[in-house]
This record gives C-alpha cells, sequence and structure tokens, in this order.
C-alpha cells in the first residue's frame, strides 16, 4: 500500500503556486513558467537521488537506476506544462503520482531488474507552434524540418527553444534507439470526462486513444458597410461560417449518436475580419478539431463536410478552402499492461471500468513503438483545461497505487 498522500498534496499545491499569477493555472511550454516548474521537479529528482538528464528532444528525466547491470527500462510519467488558463491536475496528478511512487521505492530501498524513468515530456499541449506532444514526437522521429523551423507569434523558432532547454533538435531526424529497450510505459492522467463520475468507478483503464485531426476552413467573401448594403446583396463570410459551424455540430452529434465508439468535432478557434460592427465580415478563420475512433465514420464525416463546404460556397457566393492541418492517428493500447493493470486494481481493492480516451496524450506516439498502457482518475464535473479543474488527492493515491503494484509485477 503506497503512503504517500502527503507528499501527493504538498506537490501538487508548490506546482500551482508556479503559475502566471493573473492567469492561473497557466505555465505555458518554453515559458519562464514553465523553466521554473522544471527546476523544481529538478530539485524533486535529487531529493530522491535519482539520475538527471535531458535527452536531445527536450524532455526532463530522473532515473532510478536498477541494482543490477541492465539496459532494461520503465518509463513513467506525463507533463509539466499547461493550457492558458488550466487547471492544477492535468499532467500534474501523473506527475506526483511518478514521484510518489519513486519516493516510496526509495524509502523501502525497492530493488528492480530494470530502471525507471520518470519523464516530464516536452510540451504535451497544443502551442503557438500548433504542435502537440513536442517530446514524443521527436522521440518517435515526427518533427520533421518544417516543424522545427516553425515560429510562434514572438519570432521565436521552435528547435531553438527546444536546445534552450537541453535538448538538440540536430539530432531528431529518427526514432530513439532506446525504444528497443523499454518494457513498458504507463501514464496516469486524470480523465478530463465525466465517465468515471457516472459509473462511480475509481480507475479507467484506457483501451485505445482516438485519432486526433485538425482542419482549417478559410471562408472569403466581401467587405461592405453594414447599414447601406442590402441584405440580398451581401457575401458575408460570417454567416457562411455559422452555416458550417452548425452543420459540423449537428453531423458530429447525429454520428455520435449512433457510434458505439468516441467522436467528437469542435470548431473552437475563430477569427473574424475585419470584426467591426459596421463592415460586412469579409473573412472567417477557424479550426476544427476532429477526435475519432473508427477511421469508417472519420470518413464518413469528413466526405459530408466536403460536400456542404461546396455548397455553402455556391449559395453564398462566397470562397471557401478546407485543408488538413495535422493528424495523428488512432492507437490501441496494450493489452498485457491492461491486464496487469486490471489485476493490480483488484489487488488493491478498487473498482474500475474499460474506456476510450477522448483526448489525445503522449502516451499514443509511445504505444506505437513500444508496449504502453494508461489509467485515468477521476475529475470532478468532468471539467479540464480550465481553473475549476479538480481531482481529489485520495483519486490521485489510488492511481500512484496501481501503477506502484503493476511496475512491480512486471518480468523482464
Amino acid at each position: 500500500m503506497l503512503n504517500q498522500q502527503s507528499y501527493i498534496e504538498r506537490c501538487v499545491n508548490e506546482l500551482a503556486e508556479i503559475t502566471e499569477q493573473d492567469s492561473p493555472y497557466t505555465r505555458l511550454v518554453f515559458s519562464q513558467e514553465f523553466d521554473k516548474a522544471r527546476e523544481w521537479l529538478r530539485f524533486e529528482f535529487e531529493k530522491l537521488d535519482l539520475t538527471v538528464r535531458t535527452d536531445n528532444a527536450g524532455n526532463l528525466i530522473g532515473s532510478y537506476k536498477s541494482g543490477e547491470l541492465t539496459d532494461k527500462k520503465v518509463m513513467i510519467g506525463p507533463h509539466l506544462d499547461t493550457v492558458k488558463s488550466g487547471g492544477r491536475f492535468d499532467g500534474v496528478a501523473g506527475i506526483v503520482a511518478s514521484l510518489a511512487i519513486l519516493k516510496e521505492f526509495r524509502e523501502n530501498n525497492v530493488q528492480l531488474p530494470f530502471d525507471i524513468e520518470l519523464y516530464d515530456y516536452l510540451g504535451e499541449e497544443l502551442n503557438d507552434w500548433n504542435i502537440s506532444c513536442l517530446g514524443t514526437r521527436a522521440m518517435t522521429g515526427l518533427l520533421d524540418d518544417e516543424i522545427l523551423r516553425r515560429t510562434d507569434g514572438a519570432g521565436r523558432v521552435l528547435k531553438n527553444e527546444i536546445d534552450r532547454v537541453g535538448g538538440n533538435s540536430d539530432k531528431l531526424a529518427e526514432m530513439f534507439e532506446c525504444f528497443a529497450n523499454v518494457i513498458a510505459c504507463f501514464e496516469l492522467h486524470i480523465e478530463q470526462g465525466r465517465v468515471l463520475e457516472r459509473t462511480e468507478k475509481d480507475i479507467g483503464i484506457v483501451k485505445s486513444i482516438p485519432s486526433i485531426s485538425r482542419h482549417s476552413i478559410q471562408i472569403n467573401g466581401r467587405a461592405g458597410h453594414s447599414g447601406t448594403t442590402l441584405m440580398n446583396e451581401r457575401k458575408d463570410a460570417l454567416v457562411g461560417a455559422s452555416q458550417l459551424i452548425t452543420f459540423i455540430n449537428n453531423e458530429a452529434t447525429k454520428i455520435s449518436g449512433e457510434a458505439n465508439r468516441h467522436f467528437v468535432a469542435t470548431i473552437g478557434k475563430i477569427d473574424n475580419y475585419p470584426n467591426a460592427a459596421t463592415i460586412i465580415p469579409s473573412k472567417v478563420e477557424m479550426l476544427l478539431d476532429l477526435r475519432v475512433v473508427e477511421a469508417n465514420q472519420r470518413e464518413e464525416f469528413l466526405n459530408r463536410l466536403r460536400v456542404e463546404v461546396e455548397a455553402v460556397s455556391l449559395s453564398k457566393e462566397i470562397s471557401v478552402k478546407f485543408c488538413d492541418v495535422a493528424y495523428s492517428p488512432f492507437v490501441e493500447l496494450n493489452q498485457d499492461l491492461n491486464s496487469l493493470i486490471e489485476k493490480s486494481i483488484r489487488a488493491e481493492g478498487h473498482s474500475y471500468v474499460y474506456m476510450d480516451s477522448g483526448a489525445g496524450h503522449d502516451t499514443a506516439h509511445l504505444a506505437r513503438v513500444a508496449p504502453a498502457s494508461m489509467i485515468f482518475i477521476a475529475c470532478k464535473d468532468g471539467l479540464s483545461h480550465c481553473p475549476e479543474e479538480f481531482a481529489l488527492i485520495e483519486d490521485i493515491q489510488k492511481g500512484a497505487e496501481v501503477i506502484s503494484r503493476s511496475i512491480l509485477g512486471l518480468t523482464v
């Protein structure tokens, strides 16, 4: 039985203080707050007598070394960065649970036939370079030169920022060789939904992580005076955008109602030009976020949307451009590790449910190159990516107990 609840609580509270003070809880990747959080984590690593390093991808790693001569390893932990005005537990719950596990092992002198590496994976959240999961994408050879040379609004080049935090962007062309020696990857995360609350279960065992794609939609109309241009003479880009938003919501609602697996579509980012009360909108740029488990349902939705794009373009006499921006494929998590986790949950006396993830996680990239598994703990009302995000300390400990027991149950 893991006995680190007070340690978990202290860590959560200390990390909550490392935020933009006028916008809690904000700790964007490569920001001053992010750098301070990594200083905090490095200090915790040192207190646990872990071997500390930063890899070429810019991931910060604390290693609990085996007493045996081995190249085998287990990877645990998620990320320290947040979205703007996010919560105290997204990523952090998994980081502090992983610290608690290694603290317990260190205090009890637990000897293992493999190393355990606790990762703060670099930049899991979507950022101003329009790419998420920087660290795990880099580890798996998915950060190409085009991505690395992207700049943010302040002119910062992504590859330079990776180098600044200790990475080496010149060595990210291929998948890291370390995966040949990885026997398991574990990640604990808050659910960011309400399945565990509704089912009154302690732990969610994640079966899969959906495909996540983003698509830009640009609508070009014609500006005009809002008072003098008659309604039947307008080419209003925002009206065309609203028709597409309504279509996307209605179609996604229909398909998700018919689906047995996860299906969601969201327009959450919109830029309207010139965005003035007295001018008919001439251009709208928006981003579609699409998350789907079943590939055929994804294609069905996108085909219907492309037909609607053409229809809106013709009926409103406006130009609509639809472009694919990013894509991460659907991935199933390791069934053997999930079985081990289920066994551990039963042994700890906790309840559980198998479920699909609705969000993307670093584990999605790791699962394509190594055995990987993931568990969820409940978050209040399913709220996440907002300051109201909340998880119980005892639930974080329950999840830590499950991963700890699963690590001890691994064989080399």
